[in-house]
């Protein structure tokens, strides 16, 4: 099962998984993944970190500033770093119950960033995945995932569904 946590930009879909961690380790003791935490500078958005849900180190992922030569996310620079890093948290494999990625963009779309290697873990087992992708683009990622059995969360309803327990795991 693919669960999809989406909601529009800056509808507090990080932030709520974030704060659901301890309520997910319970149903899911072996949970890993990462989240993608946002970095201020000056009261403004200056990047995103990715927070490692199995050893909490961070690493940095996008910088309004960075590498020329890396990838371009919208206004940000995707660091090569962080990129690798993100590609290890998900093909480290182990006995995780409950795969996190936070999140797939337009890039994965396209066949870049993480896609390789999510797609890839994804496809040689039957591994649980929530992940996370913006409104906008849940029509892209249904398709991209066609095949596998899909769960749309809504980031407003999150809260409700988790507590109901309808992300799977020990009952």
């Amino acid at each position: 099962m693919i669960y999809l946590l989406t909601g529009t930009v800056g509808s507090g879909k990080t932030t709520f998984l974030e704060r659901s961690l301890p309520s997910l380790r319970e149903r899911h003791p072996n949970l890993d993944g990462y989240l993608s935490l946002r970095v201020l500078a000056g009261g403004e958005t200056a990047g995103y970190d990715l927070r490692d849900l199995r050893t909490a180190a961070r690493t940095p992922l996008l910088r309004r500033h960075g590498d020329a030569d890396g990838p371009r996310v919208g206004p940000y620079v995707l660091l090569p770093r962080g990129l690798a890093a993100a590609g290890e948290i998900i093909r480290r494999g182990g006995p995780a119950d409950l795969l996190i990625v936070d999140e797939v963009g337009p890039l994965e779309l396209a066949g870049g960033g993480v896609w390789p290697a999510l797609i890839g873990e994804l496809s040689g087992r039957n591994r649980p995945a929530l992940v996370v992708v913006r409104e906008s683009l849940i029509d892209d990622v249904r398709a991209a995932f066609a095949g596998r059995e899909l769960k749309v969360i809504r980031a407003e309803a999150a809260v409700v569904t988790v507590s109901n327990g309808d992300l799977g795991g020990r009952s």
